[in-house]
Parts: C-alpha cells; sequence; structure tokens
C-alpha cells in the first residue's frame, strides 16, 4: 500500500494543487516566479511537493515557452573570493524569481572564454551575465556580438549593446592615495593584475592623477602589475622593496598580489605598518586575517551580484526600451596597516 500522500503514477500540478489546498495557477507561480508568492504559501506547496515527489518538467516548458528559466555566467576564475561572491549573489537573487545559474570559467584565457560562451549558448540559456578577462581580443568580441539573448556585462567596456554594472574603482583609489600622502608617503606603489582590462585602467589613471595632484613626481609612483596565471606573485613584491627608491607604501590589488606583498614584507624583515603601509584592494578575506589588519578598497560584491540579476530578470520578464548602466561605488575601510613612513 502507498504511503499517505504519495500517489503511485507521477504527480501532476493539480495534484500538488489539491494537497496544499491553492489553485493549479499558484502553483505554477511557485515553480516559475516563487517570490510573487506569500511565504506561508509557499512553504505549504513546497512542502506538497516533497510529500508527492512532484518535479516540474522544465524540458517539456522549455519545448512549449523556448525559456529553460537558466541563466549563464561566464567568470575568469571560480576560486577568486570576488568572483565567487558575485555569482553567490546573483544565484539566490535569481532563485527567488525561479531561475538557476550556470556557472562556467575560463582560466582567464579568451579562447575558453569563446568556447563557454558557445557551451551556454547550446544549452539553451535564457541570458548571460558576462564577466570576461579580456576586452579587445577579435574572436571573443565577435562571440559575444553574436549572442542573441540578454546580457549583463560585468565592469568591462564592451562594443556591444548590453546592460552593465560597473564600479566607481577611480573615486576610492583617489581617496586612497590622499591618505597616504597624508600620512607622509612621497614614494607609492600600485600593484595590479596584468589584464587590460577597465578595473585596472581605471584604478592606473586615477592613482597617477590623485599623485600629481598631490605634488608627487612621475618618479614616486610605481605601477607594475603581475599576470594572474603567473604562479607566484612574490618575485615583482621582492624586486620593489629590494630596488632603489623602495615605496614606503604599497595598494596591491586583489587577495593574491596582498599575500604577496604581506610575504614578501616578512621575508625583508619589515614591519607593517613601521617599516611599510599596505593596502588592499577587493582583498577583505586576506586583510581580515592579518595582523595588524588591513586598509581596504572594499566593493559590495552581494550589491553586484544582485544588480546583475535583478537587470536580467528585468530585461526577461519587461524589457526597458534602451540599456540600463548601473554604477556601484566602492569606499575606503581604514585599519591598522597604514602609518607614517619611517623618518
Amino acid at each position: 500500500m502507498a504511503r499517505r500522500g504519495i500517489i503511485a503514477r507521477r504527480p501532476t500540478i493539480k495534484d500538488v494543487a489539491r494537497a496544499a489546498g491553492v489553485s493549479a495557477v499558484t502553483v505554477s507561480r511557485v515553480v516559475n516566479t516563487p517570490g510573487q508568492v506569500q511565504q506561508e504559501t509557499r512553504e505549504r506547496i513546497e512542502r506538497a511537493m516533497r510529500e508527492l515527489g512532484y518535479v516540474p518538467n522544465f524540458a517539456a516548458r522549455a519545448m512549449r515557452t523556448r525559456y529553460t528559466r537558466t541563466i549563464g555566467f561566464l567568470v575568469p576564475e571560480l576560486t577568486s573570493y570576488p568572483n565567487a561572491a558575485v555569482a553567490q549573489a546573483a544565484e539566490q537573487a535569481l532563485a527567488e524569481e525561479g531561475y538557476c545559474l550556470l556557472v562556467t570559467s575560463s582560466g582567464y584565457r579568451a579562447d575558453r572564454e569563446v568556447r563557454a560562451l558557445e557551451v551556454l549558448r547550446t544549452r539553451h540559456v535564457d541570458g548571460i551575465i558576462l564577466y570576461v578577462s579580456e576586452e579587445h581580443d577579435a574572436a571573443l568580441g565577435e562571440a559575444v556580438a553574436a549572442l542573441d539573448v540578454p546580457l549583463v556585462i560585468l565592469d568591462r567596456s564592451l562594443p556591444v549593446a548590453a546592460d552593465t554594472v560597473l564600479s566607481d574603482h577611480a573615486t576610492a583609489l583617489s581617496d586612497a592615495v590622499r591618505y597616504l600622502v597624508g600620512l607622509g608617503h612621497r614614494r607609492i606603489a600600485l600593484l595590479q593584475s596584468g589584464l587590460d582590462i577597465r578595473p585596472v585602467r581605471e584604478r592606473q589613471r586615477a592613482f597617477e592623477a590623485a599623485g600629481a595632484a598631490a605634488g608627487l613626481a612621475p618618479g614616486d609612483l610605481r605601477c607594475a602589475s603581475v599576470p594572474p596565471t603567473a604562479q607566484s606573485a612574490t618575485a615583482l613584491p621582492l624586486e620593489l622593496l629590494d630596488g632603489p627608491g623602495r615605496p614606503s607604501a604599497v595598494i596591491a590589488d586583489g587577495s593574491r598580489l596582498l599575500r604577496a606583498v604581506l610575504q614578501a614584507a616578512r621575508m625583508r624583515g619589515l614591519a607593517i605598518p613601521r617599516d611599510l603601509s599596505v593596502m588592499g584592494i577587493d582583498a577583505a578575506d586576506i586583510a581580515m586575517a592579518a595582523t595588524p589588519e588591513i586598509t581596504c578598497i572594499l566593493r559590495d560584491f552581494h550589491a553586484i551580484g544582485r544588480t546583475a540579476a535583478e537587470l536580467m530578470v528585468r530585461r526577461l520578464v519587461a524589457p526597458p526600451p534602451t540599456t540600463q548602466r548601473v554604477v556601484l561605488e566602492s569606499q575606503v575601510v581604514l585599519k591598522g596597516s597604514c602609518a607614517a613612513p619611517p623618518s
């Protein structure tokens, strides 16, 4: 004898509606747009689904509607804290609207990004959130331009008409330089990824402009980069700390480079902040674990991911007449890693 609440045949949406005491339309809303159903009702319907063993037939629905309720998300690297945090926030926001996220990564290679986009197309995703690592590769540009689904581009300058979520990198970087100059620093280094992408360019321009405005000579400012695929990032900080005119302050972009700066300082016996002031960018995971805690330029990755998801859903459900552009701020969070330079 079948257990109570379990039926022998495959349960239908009407069976779920009958068990939950609601209409089939309400059950359909829970499956497709759960955010539009009150929590108590949604939980009752989801409980009925579990008890009956009901599984929505997304493949059949996709054939009827041409929609899979799946959003693709291409990132350069899944192990990167910012990428993972943005993807998680986007996934949560999309799940509330009944969408699932299909994430793929490229390892910072344009050819892999081209292949990843083709894979997402063959999976018939309804839209793609795009976080590319190369803005000027011709093949990648052609692949992006050929996409026939809505796009949301994260923090990149691409020659396509698409909704974008950008970060204001310049304001916080300028604030950071002014703060260091105010402490008395005259030789400052900025370490970034070797990628030719919008955040790198925006920060470098702001770094040089803020330094010049503060009266620093071009030789007082050092911009250096490390390829994201390099096996070790410690060589460049060691070169800076060993060279003539050693910087008294270093701003490091990302957890990998911040970790490398801290390792290099330790290897050279430099105390932070007594001998060397250090700042991080987008490196809260390392900054909070260091002693002292590291002053950081931070972005709200949750807001970035959620905003990207909201733009995507809006584009799919009720497309605005023009592309949308959202700019989110960055901010300097002061901790104990910066002080006046050694006399």
